[in-house]
């Protein structure tokens, strides 16, 4: 048996220790093994042989925990490099993220703490792992055989009844675990029904719009990723402070999941060049292309589509969209100030809010920064901001007598930082050494990482699905100088998609998820027939699988001899 490890010390620490109460100046943290042994400013004896770590004039947070992931085979020392220690798994196949949790808690893959679901119980399943209970007895079995497999939490997603939310609720507080909830509706029945928490704050804002007007703009919102922001430009303040009392009450937690707000407020272009900077690191090169694009060439909601100019000559979205291609900026800054209102009043009621990024739906690790920080812009104050990624995070977890603040017996997991973040929250940024488990991690990047349980990519959640193309109107169109309108009619298209015509971009409006609007120019209709086509920009949900449509025809017909007579029919 391997010999035990000597006592870790902190000395000269500025503590934040996560609980919200305020700093203790020269703290001195004492850790045995991977718990935290003891707290204090006393200068006392350090036992023998004990590893020093000097952290005068530098600041000790909890380690940070993402409540909001899709975790990845890559994401490791993405994480831990800056500092967040755990995270919550939203949905993967099961049997995939119970190894990867284990390996990484067994210390043979470096990574956080993952606290996992598996796929979930969904309305309606899109990916082989979601599964859709038909009533709520099968909800218990299944919900059961998931509990003896060992999954963390259980998870309810969209269009899921209240009868089987309350019967996997039931399951889940008899075995001590809580349920979380993606919703499209008011959140008020379903923490009725037994939910300890919901994800992209998701049923609030719906539960505060009242008015007519209010419900007929909510049910115009139809693109899906916009229904993670949209509802909070219609929120009604006036119906803020019941919601507030009832949850505050009911002690539900709310991830928000600030950074997808990220573009609204003018924050695209310097994540993306922090991003495309932290990417130059040559320890990073395992990093696929795929994975890049998502951070570098963002189609995601934090950031909206990306329009490029087309090459000289070509012809591409002359319809300028705002982000989304559905909401004026304006409007989601205004949405943002309601969130922010409502998570502020909230938290002052002793609410709970949660920080969360959906990485890697953006660059995993900073996010968690990232998201402190709209947090705080959105009027938590810096000690409220930390708390949502510590102490409230633990809870969340169903960890709070194991994680979450830097307290005697709590696992040791924490992180030194070079400044104040009380006076400054980017200060978090600043990581000096992290430490999970009681053990000094390794904060660089390998380029030799890898890991043993390489993910399938049958289906990937972040990207864009391969567009359908069913028809085209008109489908016959005479040889005339003149520009040609089209309308494209099919699935999955999105703001950023470009219809091509004889395989060049040409001008496209985005109308919904199943029409297209396309201007042919004149030049291009030319005798003959033309191919016409959808792509969807990269990423791909599938990186070995395109983002083009199927070819349709458009037939330009010769101009009829005028001379001709046509007999009436």
């Amino acid at each position: 048996m391997a010999a035990a490890k000597p006592p870790l010390v902190i000395r000269g620490a500025r503590l934040i220790d996560g609980t919200g109460r305020g700093p203790l100046d020269d703290a001195t943290i004492l850790i045995e093994g991977n718990r935290i042994a003891g707290v204090t400013t006393d200068p006392a004896p350090l036992p023998e042989g004990a590893r020093i770590v000097d952290a005068r004039g530098k600041t000790v947070l909890p380690g940070l925990i993402d409540n909001h992931v899709h975790y990845r085979s890559y994401c490791g020392e993405l994480f831990l490099a800056h500092g967040v220690t755990s995270v919550r798994d939203l949905g993967n196949p099961l049997e995939w993220i119970l190894a990867q949790r284990d390996a990484v808690a067994l210390g043979k893959v470096p990574g956080p703490r993952i606290f996992c679901t598996g796929g979930g119980f969904y309305g309606k399943a899109t990916a082989e792992h979601h599964t859709v209970a038909t009533d709520p007895e099968q909800a218990r079995g299944v919900a059961r055989e998931l509990i003896a497999l060992g999954v963390d939490y259980l998870k309810i997603h969209l269009g899921v009844s209240l009868e089987i939310t309350r019967a996997v609720a039931e399951e889940a507080h008899e075995a001590g675990l809580k349920v979380t909830g993606h919703l499209d509706s008011s959140i008020v029945p379903y923490a009725e029904a037994g939910i300890d928490g919901v994800e992209h704050a998701t049923g609030c804002a719906e539960e505060t719009i009242r008015s007519e007007i209010g419900r007929k703009g909510l049910s115009e919102i139809k693109l899906w990723l916009a229904k993670f922001l949209g509802p909070w430009t219609l929120a009604e303040r006036a119906h803020f402070p019941r919601l507030v009392d009832f949850l505050a009450k009911k002690g539900t937690f709310i991830e928000p999941t600030t950074v997808l707000w990220g573009a609204a407020l003018g924050k695209r272009d310097r994540w993306e060049r922090e991003d495309y900077d932290a990417l130059k690191n040559p320890g990073l090169s395992y990093i696929s292309e795929h994975e890049r694009l998502l951070w570098l060439d963002h189609y995601y909601t934090a950031y909206g589509p990306r329009i490029k100019d087309a090459p000289e000559g070509d012809v591409v979205m002359g319809n300028r969209y705002s982000i989304y291609g559905i909401l004026p900026e304006e409007e989601l800054r205004e949405g943002f100030r309601r969130l922010g209102e409502f998570l502020s009043l909230l938290v002052e009621a002793g609410g709970n809010v949660v920080t969360g990024t959906d990485a890697p739906a953006v660059m995993p690790g900073i996010s968690l920064h990232r998201d402190m920080e709209l947090l705080v812009e959105a009027g938590l104050s810096p000690m409220q901001a930390i708390v949502a990624a510590t102490r409230a995070g633990a809870a969340y977890l169903g960890q709070a007598d194991r994680l979450g603040t830097v307290e005697k017996g709590k696992l040791a997991d924490l992180v030194i930082i070079d400044g104040d973040p009380l006076a400054d929250i980017t200060r978090t940024r600043r990581i000096q050494t992290v430490i999970k488990d009681g053990e000094i991690v390794d904060t660089s990047y390998h380029a030799s990482f890898s890991n043993p349980f390489p993910r399938s990519h049958t289906r990937e959640f972040y990207g864009y699905p391969r567009p359908a193309l069913h028809g085209i109107s008109p489908k016959m169109v005479p040889a005339e100088d003149r520009d040609v309108e089209l309308v494209l009619h099919g699935r999955e298209f999105y703001p950023a998609s470009v219809v091509c015509a004889g395989g060049r971009s040409v001008a496209t409006r985005f109308i919904s998820q199943t029409e297209l609007a396309a201007t042919i120019p004149a030049h291009l209709v030319k005798a003959g027939t033309i191919f016409v086509s959808v792509k969807n920009p990269k990423p791909h949900e599938t990186p070995d699988r395109g983002g083009t449509s199927n070819d349709l025809p458009l037939i330009v017909r010769f101009p009829q001899d005028p001379s001709r007579t046509v007999p009436p029919p």
